[in-house]
This record gives structure tokens, C-alpha cells and sequence, in this order.
């Protein structure tokens, strides 16, 4: 998918990626669904996203080219969550596209803890942790702006027809703690962001380990408190985590420069 298929974070991540590419190369967009095995040649690199609907035999012929596996969620799983399992350990039948993550180039992954277990299920495998999503310029500059906004609100949470992103068990716990939140939908990202910042503390319980979070971290710069699951959040593993405001607005500026220099290596080599 891209972002005018669905408002994901992955979705939002990977725009940036694509307009910061596309200012220096030649960028040519597949859906996976589409791709015809013989389409994958005569390209200096394939970034592979979101290839749930990928053919087996596409992602065959993808082994015989130059690919880098930019890992959202989890895909060498075939439940979508080592979290499910003792020590992130998935037992050998539950684990899925060993080959796949073997012959890529590279697995670009979003935090410590994403690295940490795809070594431990796939020790083959080449993994580079970027340690956060990726922000536009534009992006930042919105948050920015939106740091000294006055808290009318107590509390908000994610409002999402993605089951993973559980806000229906959300909302049961907010009824259960009295707590009546501000629900944060797919509106426009602008509005999304000043709806948020208005409110303080952003309530976030996903169903998955999420790879990093890119809500959890537009909260935190935003100067919300966040109340969630650490041990289902990518994010969490990461040191920046306990920054928030205009230091963890600049450590993720300097983590997606340095991250989208990084995938610019990774089409040069």
C-alpha cells in the first residue's frame, strides 16, 4: 500500500522515504499485488515495504536481484507478533520468508528491539536498525508549532479500523477507569497533530509489539504523557525514549536524516 491507499504510519514512513529518494533517483512505485515476476529486473535496487500480497514466486525471482526488506511488521512471523511467544523465540513452524530475509541485501528495521529478535529467529539474515520512522521536514516544522499548545484535554487515543492498533479494548478500559477520551481519527494530518497536542496524555495499548510507533513518539514531541505497554512498543527500546518536547523533536530529526542517508548508501552500493 501506499499513502493514498491507507493513512498508516507505515504508509506516512515511507512517503518520506519515496519523495527524499525520488530527488536524487529514479523511483519507479509497484503495488505488490501487481508485479509480474519478469517486472523485478533491470533496477539498481528494490525496496521491498509492505509484500503481504507479494506472489511467492515474485518474491523467487526477487532473490535473484539486488533487494533491501524495509520491515513494518514483522512479516517473517506468520502470526505479525513475536511478542506472543517466551524470549521473542518463534518456534521454527511459526516462522515464515526465512529465504526472502536471508538473500536481501539488507532488513532496514525501525528499533533495537526489531533487530534483536529478527537476529534471534533469523540469525542470517543482514539487519540495520534506523531507530525511528521517518518525518518530513514539513512534518517536523508542524510539530514544532504545535509544542506550546495549550491542554484543554485530558486524555486521547488512537480511534482505528485496524484491529492490531486495539481500540475497542482500549475504549473498554477508558470505560473501566472513568476516563472519557478524546478519540483521535483519520483526519487530515495537520488536524490529527493539533487535536493531539491539545490534550495531555495520550493512552496507547496495541495488540501487537508495534516495530516502532510513530503515534507514540508524535505524542511525546508533542508534550503529552503516554501511557502504554512498553514491552509492545519498538520505540521503548530505543534510549531517545524517555526524551520528549523540542530534545526528542531533535534527536528524530537527526535519526531520519541519518536513516534516509543510510537507504541513500544502500542504492550507491
Amino acid at each position: 500500500f501506499f499513502i493514498n491507499h491507507l493513512n498508516g504510519g507505515a504508509e506516512h514512513n515511507d512517503k518520506v522515504l519515496i519523495k527524499h529518494l525520488a530527488n536524487k533517483y529514479d523511483v519507479t512505485l509497484m503495488l505488490s499485488h501487481e508485479i509480474a515476476p519478469e517486472s523485478v529486473f533491470g533496477y539498481d535496487l528494490i525496496i521491498v515495504s509492505n509484500f503481504a500480497f507479494l506472489s511467492q514466486e515474485v518474491k523467487s525471482k526477487l532473490e535473484e536481484v539486488r533487494y533491501v526488506i524495509y520491515e513494518h511488521d514483522h512479516k517473517y512471523a506468520k502470526n505479525r507478533d513475536p511478542s506472543r511467544y517466551p524470549d521473542f523465540l518463534i518456534p521454527a513452524d511459526k516462522i515464515t520468508n526465512v529465504s526472502f530475509y536471508e538473500n536481501a541485501a539488507c532488513v532496514v528495521v525501525l528499533s533495537k528491539i526489531c533487530k534483536d529478535i529478527l537476529i534471534k529467529n533469523i540469525p542470517t539474515a543482514n539487519v540495520h536498525s534506523i531507530g525511528c520512522s521517518l518525518w518530513s521536514k514539513e512534518a517536523f516544522r508542524v510539530i514544532k508549532s504545535l509544542t506550546g499548545v495549550k491542554k484543554e484535554f485530558d486524555c486521547c487515543i488512537l480511534k482505528s479500523g485496524n484491529p492490531v492498533k486495539a481500540t475497542a479494548q482500549t475504549l473498554s478500559y477508558c470505560e473501566g477507569q472513568k476516563i472519557n477520551p478524546i478519540l483521535l481519527s483519520e483526519m487530515d494530518y495537520e488536524s490529527f497533530l493539533l487535536k493531539m497536542s491539545k490534550c495531555k496524555r495520550f493512552l496507547f495499548l496495541p495488540a501487537v509489539l508495534e516495530t516502532f510507533s510513530r503515534v507514540c513518539a508524535e505524542a511525546k514531541m508533542l508534550n503529552l504523557s503516554l501511557t502504554t505497554i512498553p514491552k509492545k512498543l519498538g520505540f521503548a527500546s530505543e534510549e531517545i525514549f524517555d526524551l520528549s518536547g523540542p530534545e526528542l523533536i531533535e534527536a528524530l530529526e537527526e535519526r531520519t536524516r541519518k536513516a534516509l542517508v543510510y537507504f541513500e548508501k544502500l542504492v550507491d552500493a
